[in-house]
């Protein structure tokens, strides 16, 4: 869900800085993960998915949606199944959070205050910065709650799909495999058709344009818009705080600045649960008299990733002892303690420069904030902010006409958004919270959304009508080639470019593939294990391609220890994926799962 979470959740950072960060959510917390079971739109083994946690889920998709492309009609809503596939998103997190609990699996508030922390977005010279984290959300149309939520649901799928697949391990051979298959030569062939082509070749009337309009029309729309007046409040940072403050703020909320437990360790795993590999475990132990003589690579690991069983061990023991074995699902696990950092509480010149950046942003915060509110009492007065403005002799700022997307690139705040669209001419808004202060807005004007005209239409009629009927013959003359291709022993570039194809040769190893074509090609031509005509068409970048593999050549090359190395984290990455992947679909299938009606009112 969120990749770019992820890096940081077990770093050294997050281990010494753990209960710093926590500080910063003192004064909006965590939100709760439990919600109203009023209104339900589906259950999953009993557990409720309400009509608020749908439409939480829906409208924070929807947005990113169209703030990546614009305005979407009803029917391309249906065409993209968005619906369904926020359902099927709550089910998964709503089975994996049930398979969590009953395992003992449990995702602490902390940690989720700090993988926000940590993200890049939210920081300021490499430290969480309370208000951008704020804008950012606004940007996303979201709140501070619901992306804790999304926040922990990512957290707890990471780390029960690491409890899960950590047995999981590939064998040199599996490796070699793989390697002399993604070694292999491939001789390609690309068509290419240019939808610009295509489209020189469509003939069209004024009538094609107008009929064309008229069974469209509901796309060629004005969009509605704003024009607004603003007073801008810059953030006033002349309020200071004094080591007293400090000192009472840290010992006021000694609970914020706990430290988990954490360990760094070395493991090995024996293959196999069968009595030979346990004896063979026990003897690595017996004759490994320190961790360090454990010959591979120690990481940090939290008491959130452990077992019960490892986790009691650890607290246990004392660095270089050598602990197990511990019977897991592929065989037995030998751990070296190489280093413990017991659960505790920060010291006060640890944390003392960032509860100073917290109050000291609160202190400015709230100043500003209490005059901005001044002001927007007085506006409120004169019921005016033009009027109140011209009393006080100050120049307010004006916009340009706005559509809801263009307001939200300049305020970047999506609920203000909806009230603004939704509001009167002339309506006045309460102080807004900006990155660099807050904003008092006004609508000066208003110009509703209308249906557009086929003369005011046209050009954007024309390009349109001529986009799909090229598109249309493209696709056309791509499958009557590709029918063509089937009944040839041979395939040659003069095929293609006999119908109009342009065309390409290469020759790559199945590896190299990715790295010269886009994911979704790469993955049409990257595994056929034979020569044959790829009976895909896709379009990339306005062309439409096609593709024929000639020649597939065996490796019998060498294979370096170095690539072997490489090639093993890669493969383990995919063989867990796979494996998570298949447990979850196991899980699906064994689960109740009902829709209720409210869900089809979406």
């Amino acid at each position: 869900m969120f990749d770019f979470l992820r890096k940081g959740a077990t770093s050294v950072f997050a281990k010494i800085f753990l209960a710093v960060i926590i500080i910063v959510f003192v004064f909006w917390g965590i939100g709760s993960f439990v919600t109203s079971e009023k209104d339900l739109v589906a259950k999953v083994n009993g557990i409720s998915i309400t009509g608020k946690e749908f439409q939480e889920f829906y409208n924070f998709q929807l947005f990113r949606l169209k703030q990546t492309f614009g305005e979407i009609s009803e029917e391309d809503l249906k065409k993209l199944n968005l619906k369904k596939e926020v359902l099927d998103e709550l089910i998964k997190l709503k089975l994996l959070e049930d398979y969590a609990n009953k395992i003992g699996l449990k995702i602490l508030p902390e940690e989720v205050s700090l993988s926000i922390a940590q993200i890049p977005s939210f920081q300021e010279n490499g430290r969480f910065n309370p208000q951008k984290y704020q804008m950012v959300l606004r940007e996303l149309g979201t709140t501070p709650k619901f992306f804790e939520k999304l926040v922990y649901y990512d957290i707890l799928q990471q780390r029960l799909k690491l409890l899960l697949t950590t047995p999981i391990v590939v064998s040199e051979e599996e490796v070699k495999d793989y390697l002399r298959f993604a070694k292999q030569e491939i001789e390609l062939l690309e068509g290419i058709l240019p939808l610009k082509a295509c489209i020189e070749k469509i003939n069209h009337t004024e009538k094609d344009l107008e009929n064309y309009y008229l069974t469209h029309r509901d796309i060629y729309k004005e969009e509605e818009k704003i024009k607004l007046a603003y007073l801008f409040i810059p953030y006033d940072t002349s309020s200071e705080v004094t080591e007293a403050e400090l000192k009472r703020f840290y010992e006021q909320n000694l609970d914020r600045f706990k430290r988990p437990f954490s360990a760094k360790i070395k493991t090995l795993l024996v293959e196999a649960t069968d009595d030979t590999s346990l004896k063979k475990a026990q003897k690595i132990i017996e004759e490994t008299k320190h961790a360090k003589d454990l010959k591979v690579p120690a990481k940090w690991v939290e008491e959130g990733v452990l077992s019960e069983e490892i986790k009691t061990a650890l607290k246990q023991s004392k660095e270089g002892q050598v602990l197990g074995p511990f019977k897991v699902s592929s065989g037995y696990l030998i751990i070296g303690v190489e280093a413990i950092k017991p659960e505790g509480i920060a010291s006060f010149e640890e944390v003392r420069e960032d509860i100073y950046k917290f109050l000291k942003t609160e202190k400015t915060r709230k100043v500003t904030q209490e005059k901005a509110n001044k002001i927007y009492s007085e506006v409120m007065k004169e019921n005016d902010l033009k009027i109140w403005a011209e009393k006080n002799k100050i120049k307010l700022f004006e916009t340009n006409w706005l559509t809801k997307k263009e307001f939200l690139d300049q305020f970047q705040n999506f609920q203000l958004a909806k009230k603004v669209f939704e509001a009167p001419k002339r309506e006045f808004f309460a102080p807004l919270e900006t990155s660099k202060g807050f904003v008092i807005l006004e609508i000066i004007d208003k110009k509703p959304a209308r249906s557009l005209e086929f003369a005011e239409a046209k050009e954007k009629v024309k390009q349109d009508y001529l986009n799909s009927k090229g598109k249309e013959l493209c696709e056309q003359k791509a499958k009557a080639l590709l029918e063509k291709l089937k009944s040839k022993t041979e395939i040659t570039k003069e095929v293609f470019e006999k119908e109009g194809f342009q065309t390409k040769e290469y020759r790559l190893t199945r590896m190299e593939i990715p790295q010269k074509f886009s994911s979704n090609i790469a993955q049409l031509i990257a595994n056929p294990g034979s020569s044959k005509v790829i009976d895909n068409i896709v379009w990339d970048r306005g062309d439409l391609k096609i593709f024929a593999i000639k020649s597939i050549k065996e490796f019998n090359g060498t294979i370096e220890d170095a690539e072997i190395q490489q090639a093993s984290s890669v493969l383990l990455t995919q063989k867990r994926d796979n494996w998570f992947k298949e447990w979850y679909q196991s899980l699906v299938k064994k689960s109740k799962i009902k829709t209720y009606s409210l869900f089809e009112k979406f």
